[in-house]
């Protein structure tokens, strides 16, 4: 579905609702008019007594993404998000700790923090990788106290979009950690500084979070911290919409969701000569 918005928007031309509703269901018979507009609003979580007849390109976006699309990329507000675990796995690992910072006009102006307490014991892996032991987190608020105070943080801006490095798994296990804890869906744009990090710095070559923030001189004094991760990417994402209004013409976030769909250029490797 996501590739079929997207080829049809690329295009630049309306479609109609059933038109649309045929391209998603890859069926060949125009589907009932009915069941073609619940169709487009189901896929576009948007009302659908709401939706016109015709859809202009500007109109393919889920209801989420229309919301911030228009807006200038160094006027919006933007969450970052970093999450400490117990392991990769969101079915089977659980949240350690949660730090992220609220970005207005590509300046830091609020912050969040807290350790979350485990349901077992934190693994020495973890412990040695974070510096989180079972001792620091004894007293930490359990995933349920952490994750509602985490959720009315996010919910001042409903709309902001949410960004990460690797944004994927910090995304993921927020998704999980909101329907275990019975809150409502989380249905936002996700943005990631790594995705958009090769596209916006082909030539950079390697894209973790030290070489990213060493390529830009940022210091990170709290590695593997959830708020000094949070703090360092939110640097990274003021660098990259800096380059992406710059270098690459970008003025929208609906201009840097495009981008980040883009295939990343890849590198050329240099022949080498045997001597």
């Amino acid at each position: 579905m996501r590739r079929s918005i997207d080829q049809l928007r690329e295009r630049g031309q309306s479609v109609s609702l059933v038109e649309l509703a045929q391209e998603l269901l890859a069926i060949s018979a125009p589907p009932d008019p009915a069941l073609a507009r619940s169709v487009v609003s189901l896929t576009l979580g948007r009302p659908a007594a709401s939706l016109p007849e015709r859809l202009d390109a500007s109109d393919l976006r889920p209801g989420f993404e229309s919301a911030v699309a228009a807006l200038r990329l160094d006027a919006a507000d933007y969450v970052i998000v970093d999450l400490e675990t117990t392991g990769l796995a969101v079915q089977g690992a659980a949240i350690l700790e949660i730090g992220a910072v609220r970005i207005s006009g590509l300046k830091l102006v609020e912050r969040f923090e807290t350790l979350v307490r485990p349901p077992g014991k934190v693994p020495p892996a973890i412990v040695r990788l974070t510096g989180i032991h079972d001792a620091m987190v004894a007293e930490a608020p359990t995933a349920r106290q952490a994750v509602r105070r985490f959720r009315s943080w996010l919910d001042r801006t409903p709309n902001a979009p949410f960004v990460a490095h690797n944004a994927g798994f910090d995304y993921g296990f927020t998704v999980r950690a909101f329907e275990q804890c019975g809150f409502d869906p989380y249905p936002v744009t996700v943005l990631c500084t790594r995705m958009l990090s090769r596209r916006l710095l082909p030539e950079l070559g390697r894209y973790n979070l030290d070489h990213v923030c060493a390529h830009f001189g940022i210091s990170n004094r709290a590695r593997h911290r959830a708020l000094g991760d949070a703090v360092a990417t939110a640097h990274v994402w003021i660098e990259l919409v800096e380059i992406a209004v710059a270098r690459w013409g970008l003025r929208t976030v609906g201009d840097l969701i495009d981008m980040q769909r883009r295939p990343p250029k890849r590198r050329k490797r240099r022949r080498r000569t045997v001597r």
